[in-house]
């Protein structure tokens, strides 16, 4: 017997700078960006096939909401290996006024899971910029025994920061979800009620020098 249900993620945006800075050194920005706007956004991997992706910016510009309409991992008795596990890189052109740059401080996964006891299923999130170093990642558990909907967040252990020297930022975000040990059936899916995954970061902005 095979599941299906939909999930909603939320999953983090890591700006990178040549050196990452642990979270106790940020502080609260008092000004962000009078105009953020994604321009361009391009998908690759099982769990997100073209079209299956969608990126919004808040009107505070501090959230950040990337939902996933087709991101199903299941596991047990007649399904396939390619089901096990599911993978998205998704990069993000993003667009703002000149003379700022932007960390991820947190992300917040909402979703749907069936998942038994002895089982597990984990989602991990990377995220880096283009022509920079550093990356940060996130990871998220969903042990058994658990059904229904979820909201899980996670942290860094360091913050990394965008470029400065520009009005756009390519950031490329990977995430990946399993579950182990795939004799078991269970599921994480689309939210039941949205039918989405959405992956929510929330975004520090701060001044270049």
């Amino acid at each position: 017997m095979k599941f299906f249900a939909p999930i909603a993620f939320i999953l983090p945006l890591v700006a990178a700078s040549p050196a990452a800075v642990p979270r106790q050194g940020l502080t609260t920005p008092s000004i962000v960006p009078g105009d953020v706007k994604v321009i361009g956004v391009s998908l690759l991997g099982t769990g997100c096939p073209p079209n299956s992706a969608d990126v919004q910016v808040d009107a505070t510009k501090t959230l950040m909401e990337i939902t996933f309409s087709e991101y199903i991992v299941q596991t047990g008795p007649n399904t396939k290996a390619s089901e096990w596990r599911k993978n998205c890189k998704l990069t993000l052109n993003l667009a703002f006024s000149e003379g700022f740059q932007f960390a991820t401080l947190s992300t917040e996964m909402r979703g749907y899971a069936q998942v038994p006891k002895n089982t597990r299923g984990i989602c991990t999130n990377t995220f880096d910029f283009t022509g920079i170093q550093g990356q940060a990642n996130y990871g998220i558990s969903l042990a058994g025994e658990r059904e229904g909907p979820f909201t899980l967040k996670a942290d860094p252990d360091v913050v990394s920061w965008s470029p400065c020297g520009g009005t756009t930022a390519i950031m490329n975000m990977n995430t990946q979800c399993s579950i182990s040990p795939t004799q078991n059936q269970a599921l994480i899916a689309v939210d039941r009620i949205s039918g989405k995954i959405t992956v929510q970061l929330s975004i520090e902005w701060r001044k270049c020098k």
